[in-house]
């Protein structure tokens, strides 16, 4: 089985990860998404790991796929979001009385996961100001979620006769935007 060594997140943590599809291969360097306990988030692939490697008492992560370019387009679009309400929050911090330092975010793949990296422990006041500022950031990322699916519907060929219904596996019905749809 062939096993990858992947880096995931602000801290670059590296773990072992084996793909879902077992012929496909990565190189060094091809950013690729991961399942992880936390859910699907953006790695990087650093090497092949031997096989002996998978040896022990932890499973390996799952790589789903490489990156296509829509994605690409998509998590820069997420990357501009999250440096707003990261530059945003620390602003707000340091001008509190809050003793909390906010180091870095942790965006996963669905635009709707932060995870939020603080320099010791965070105060209460600290946590109500990052709360309040992750909301004003999970609604703006839904706002357009919302409006690529009122455009897009929620899969290739969505709402047409081509699509042959919803891709989400639970056809039109299951559907955002089945009121919409030209079927």
């Amino acid at each position: 089985m062939t096993a990858y060594l992947v880096r995931i997140g602000f801290a670059g943590d590296c773990f072992v990860a084996v793909p879902v599809v077992e012929l496909a291969t990565y190189s060094r360097g091809c950013e690729v998404l991961v399942q992880t306990p936390r859910g699907i988030e953006l790695g990087e692939v650093l090497s092949e790991v031997l096989g002996e490697s998978l040896k022990g008492d932890s499973l390996p992560l799952r790589i789903l796929r490489s990156l296509t370019d829509e994605d690409r387009l998509l998590v820069e679009r997420l990357r501009r979001y999250k440096r707003d309400a990261v530059r945003k929050c620390q602003e707000v911090l340091a001008n509190s009385e809050s003793d909390a330092v906010l180091l870095d975010v942790d965006q996963l793949f669905d635009g709707n996961t932060l995870v939020l990296h603080f320099l010791g422990p965070v105060d209460a006041l600290g946590r109500e100001i990052t709360d309040r500022i992750v909301a004003e950031y999970e609604a703006r990322v839904q706002s357009i979620r919302l409006a690529e699916l009122m455009t897009h519907g929620c899969g290739p060929d969505c709402g047409t006769e081509a699509g042959g219904g919803c891709s989400s596996g639970g056809g039109c019905a299951s559907c955002a935007v089945a009121g919409a749809c030209t079927k």
